[in-house]
């Protein structure tokens, strides 16, 4: 099945990078980013739930990626960006907070009203290239009971590149669930990790910004 995709697209002696992905049909959303020189530049979020009312219908989904993908590419070459001005992510928008704060908040896709709660209760830390551990846990919002069988995704967004899956899991009848994975160690731009739980159709989602290793001192 079609899950996305990457175009650069030349318009006016600029490289606009357009990128659409399907979160999945535990999170109904198609979402497509414009990047120019690696920073964010316009975004568009649409549901197709109404397609899963009478099961997943993998055809008409991947032709609604695909329309929308292909309809921000038609703005791009129309011109309808050329008058926003290039400028470090954010500002004007959340003037208190950093770069990679804003970067994090814009690319989580905000649920309006969650009734599971998902809640990290122990990790290592996340630095690129080293092993992360993990542990998170999921329950219902109002009682704090764990649930059994929460579906847990951890997947990795950046700047630089289109987002993957790192590690799934499955709470157990406590609501908990550990996972460990590597991280990847990148070149350049900021990375982040999305962790999202499921269960049935209530969804959560938490955010933690991967740190750059320490350099080490010279000699």
């Amino acid at each position: 099945m079609v899950t996305g995709f990457n175009t650069d697209v030349q318009h006016d002696d600029r490289t606009y990078h357009v990128q659409t992905e399907d979160k999945g049909v535990q999170n109904p959303i198609i979402e497509t980013l414009i990047y120019v020189g690696g920073e964010i530049l316009a975004a568009r979020r649409t549901s197709y739930a109404d397609l899963l009312s009478t099961g997943v219908d993998e055809k008409e989904i991947a032709e609604r990626i695909e329309s929308q993908h292909n309809r921000m590419i038609l703005d791009v070459r129309e011109g309808r960006y050329d008058s926003k001005k290039i400028r470090p992510f954010g500002e004007g928008i959340i003037s208190s907070r950093s770069f990679d704060e804003v970067v994090l908040d814009y690319l989580q896709s905000q649920a309006a009203a969650d009734s599971i709660s998902l809640q990290m209760v122990g990790s290592d830390g996340f630095v690129e290239g080293e092993t992360a551990r993990l542990d998170l846990l999921v329950s219902q919002a109002s009682t704090g009971r764990g649930l059994d069988g929460a579906k847990v995704r951890v997947r990795l967004i950046s700047t630089v590149d289109k987002p993957r899956t790192l590690v799934e899991g499955q709470t157990g009848d406590t609501g908990k669930v550990s996972l460990t994975f590597p991280l990847p160690l990148l070149e350049e731009g900021t990375a982040a990790l999305i962790i999202q739980a499921t269960i049935g159709k209530e969804s959560a989602e938490i955010k933690q910004l991967i740190k750059k290793p320490a350099r080490k001192a010279a000699g």
